[in-house]
């Protein structure tokens, strides 16, 4: 597969916790679950009121099965979404040690612990190394990005979560891509089952996440969750506090940080190629082999061709990354340093890419003076 700017997409929204949304494997089968709207629940829900903001976010997190009239009786069971493949004949390294920092203030000596996450695992991988687990024993809290039980468990934050990913203005995903991407995504949409009209009133930005999750969902020997995922529920067995970093608006207006042009043509490039199983299988693993080896670049490290894309929407793509990359880089090297400040026994981790490059969470932090080492 000729790599395309969607790699980079893909990577970048996998540094959003709620893209994935925490669920593993048993929760997210091959028979269909993903963080797109719901069938059965959007239409129940147009029966009863018009009002998007009625439907919660757990609704608009999962596709519906195939009815009963549907699916045939078989000991194997099928891929509503399309051809599959399985993800283990493109991983070649299995054992995992991921990106890991010491950061220490010289000032007073406080220091914290920098872990590089990635939000969705293949299920055959390690163990977390015994350096990574001493370290999560040793402390009393952790920081993620979002706390997506959170997102799971509570109503107000579902609402939020949905109010965050629809348009406020009156407008609709029509109104923001053009009519060529928009009928190529419905049609698809449609195609497996899951177009309702209701899922015009979300954002090109969802759109594009919904489109990246069910690439996703056909991908075997998959979990729906990783590394922070995993922390969180151990933490939360072991009575360790678990902070989030950044609050859902964040996450939300990152998932939204497309101009509408940049928007129009990602929905136009995923849906031409969601044929090409194989290229996204192997745009994942060559991602996920990067963090499993410990790349502190994960970003830059990825072979990506963004000459390619339009020259008229390279300042879209730069845009893009500034909101979903660099601006959250610097909040978070910001609560990095109000952590250690504070003297928080805390392990700091947010996903790989906040990593990359000079402006990359752990460079921030050693520009403010802290001493920064890899550990390797």
């Amino acid at each position: 597969m000729e790599k395309k700017v969607l790699a980079a997409v893909l990577a970048i929204i996998m540094s959003v916790s709620c893209a994935s949304c925490g669920k593993t494997e048993s929760d997210s089968s091959a028979a269909g679950e993903s963080s797109a709207v719901s069938s059965d629940t959007a239409e129940s829900s147009e029966e009863s009121t018009e009002e998007v903001s009625e439907t919660t976010a757990e609704e608009t997190q999962v596709i519906g099965e195939p009815t009963s009239e549907e699916t045939v009786e078989s000991p194997v069971p099928t891929n509503p979404y399309g051809e599959t493949v399985d993800i283990t004949k493109y991983i070649k390294n299995t054992e995992i040690d991921p990106p890991l920092w010491k950061v220490t203030d010289p000032k007073s000596g406080n220091s914290m612990y920098l872990l590089g996450t990635i939000h969705v695992l293949p299920n055959n991988v390690s163990e977390y190394p015994a350096d990574l687990m001493d370290i999560y024993n040793s402390v009393d809290s952790i920081a993620v990005e979002y706390d997506v039980t959170a997102l799971q468990n509570d109503i107000n934050a579902q609402m939020d979560y949905v109010n965050g990913m629809v348009y406020s203005d009156g407008s609709t995903v029509k109104d923001h891509i053009s009519e060529e991407s928009y009928n190529k995504a419905k049609d698809y949409f449609t195609s497996i089952g899951v177009y309702v009209d209701m899922l015009d009133q979300y954002t090109a930005g969802y759109w594009i996440n919904q489109l990246t999750s069910i690439m996703m969902l056909r991908l075997e020997n998959m979990e729906m969750a990783g590394t922070d995922t995993y922390f969180i529920g151990k933490a939360q067995e072991d009575g360790k506090e678990v902070i989030s970093i950044e609050e859902l608006s964040m996450q939300t207006g990152a998932l939204n940080a497309f101009s509408d042009e940049y928007a129009d043509y990602l929905i136009g490039e995923a849906v031409d190629d969601m044929d090409d199983i194989e290229g996204f299988a192997e745009d994942y693993a060559e991602l996920y082999e990067l963090w499993a080896e410990g790349s502190g670049d994960i970003l830059l490290d990825m072979d990506m061709d963004i000459d390619e894309l339009p020259e008229d929407l390279k300042d879209d793509h730069e845009e893009y990354l500034k909101t979903m990359v660099d601006d959250r880089n610097k909040y978070m090297a910001d609560k990095a340093s109000e952590y250690i400040k504070e003297g928080k026994n805390c392990l700091f981790m947010v996903g790989a890419g906040h990593y990359s490059g000079d402006n990359g969470v752990d460079n921030l932090l050693e520009g403010m003076g802290y001493t920064v080492e890899k550990i390797v």
